[in-house]
């Protein structure tokens, strides 16, 4: 992009100033055209590549310097000075728009589900769609927070987060590597050393900003803490463990 900007920058400077002429400011015995020093306002993020450029094209006839950032200061005759002005102004409106990278917030709930009719935990309230869905197929279940983590990661970077209970240690990992309007590709990892049955997990997806989408769901199991329960001493062992995952694109498509 930068490569391209100076091309089209040298291209448009070289014909802004092949138009201008000095022979309206030559002294009267023909000596040379009066000099002039001006300071001129430009974008800041293309600075340097306007100096570049315009250095490359006066050449010789002027010279360019960058007093500060979204400053440039041309020393050239006086009867250049206009169309400089103008090519530089031009140019500005060439000027690529940097965009701030699309930023995410990603919420991750682990759920248990217990067997039989029962009250959901008021949490999950708003994942009332998606939980009904998983009834529908597994028969009576209700359903309560195991955890719920949320993250903010922007297009590009990846992240993840360490959680543990009891000195055993869980790990949400995730990476958005494209946001496209409100959909957004996501790749999501789990690791959980408290396994009660879903101990790892790893996919990518595409997912709809504001969307809740069950990812992984496996037949509950024991904690780790039982090696090899005898019967009944596990009580802690759920129906069902969900991992549950929510994208908000939080800056507005383009």
């Amino acid at each position: 992009m930068k490569h391209a900007f100076r091309l089209i920058a040298a291209a448009s400077l070289a014909v802004g100033l092949a138009a201008c002429t000095v022979s309206g400011d030559d002294h009267s015995d023909g000596g040379a055209a009066a000099m002039t020093l001006k300071i001129y306002a430009v974008p800041q993020a293309q600075t340097d590549q306007l100096s570049e450029s315009l250095g490359k094209a006066l050449g010789k006839t002027a010279n360019v310097t960058v007093p500060a950032s979204g400053k440039l200061l041309v020393y050239a005759p006086a009867g250049a000075q206009n169309s400089i002005g103008a090519a530089i102004t031009s140019l500005g409106k060439l000027a690529p728009v940097e965009r701030a990278p699309a930023q995410v917030e990603l919420h991750f709930w682990v759920v248990d589900a217990q067997s039989g009719a029962g009250v959901d935990d008021a949490a999950l309230k708003p994942l009332a769609s998606a939980l009904d869905a998983v009834r529908q197929n597994m028969g009576p279940l209700h359903f309560q927070v195991a955890q719920a983590v949320t993250a903010i990661t922007s297009m590009g970077h990846d992240g993840s987060l360490k959680t543990g209970t009891l000195g055993i240690p869980r790990g949400f990992g995730f990476e958005v590597h494209a946001v496209q309007d409100n959909t957004i590709d996501l790749s999501v990892s789990y690791d959980d050393r408290g396994q009660l049955s879903l101990a790892q997990f790893e996919t990518r997806i595409a997912v709809q900003s504001g969307h809740y989408v069950v990812l992984a769901q496996a037949p509950g199991g024991c904690s780790v803490t039982f090696t090899s329960p005898p019967p009944g001493a596990c009580p802690d062992k759920p129906a069902l463990r969900l991992l549950i995952v929510r994208a908000d694109r939080l800056n507005p498509a383009a």
